[in-house]
Order: structure tokens, then C-alpha cells, then sequence
């Protein structure tokens, strides 16, 4: 979905098995955009801070660089991270 960092996206993934998260802007090209959507960075603290077990990026349109969401989400989390492949099936 669309959303942007808050309190009731930490308390709506608190301890998820899987956390599908959309990241569709990229640190330091977007940061100013507020209350739309997440970055790499801020979808990483917010999956820090609900302390879930794995993080999936979904949401990324084609000229955000999903290597470098990734490293932003990672400079953040330290789980189990990716990003959403489409025709892709995931397990919980």
C-alpha cells in the first residue's frame, strides 16, 4: 500500500512472520516527500521496530534502484530481507 512512516505501520507488523512493505522512494534522492511512502531506509526502521522476522520491499516503481533500497533497508534491519519478485510465491 501507500504510506509513509508512523505508529500504526510499526504496530500493525509488530512480530509478523513476513512484512510486505512498500518502498517506492529512494534515500537521499526523495527525502523530501513526507507522508506518501516509505524509503528503504524507513521501511528497515520501521521493520526494526515492529521486530519482524522477515522484510519483503514491494511497491518499487521502475526508476527507484532496488540494489540501493536494499541497502538502505539493510543499513537499518538486520533480518531476513528482499525484495518482491512479481509471479514470485513466498512461504510464511
Amino acid at each position: 500500500g501507500d504510506t509513509d512512516s508512523c505508529p500504526g505501520l510499526v504496530e500493525a507488523a509488530e512480530d509478523s512472520d513476513l512484512f510486505l512493505c512498500e518502498a517506492a522512494y529512494q534515500d537521499g534522492r526523495d527525502d523530501h516527500f513526507n507522508g506518501i511512502h516509505l524509503t528503504g531506509g524507513r521501511a528497515g526502521s520501521a521493520a526494526a521496530e515492529a521486530a519482524v522476522k522477515r522484510l519483503l520491499l514491494t511497491h518499487i516503481p521502475v526508476w527507484t534502484d532496488t540494489k540501493v533500497l536494499l541497502e538502505h533497508a539493510g543499513e537499518q534491519y538486520d533480518g531476513h530481507l528482499s525484495v518482491a519478485v512479481s509471479g514470485v510465491t513466498y512461504s510464511v
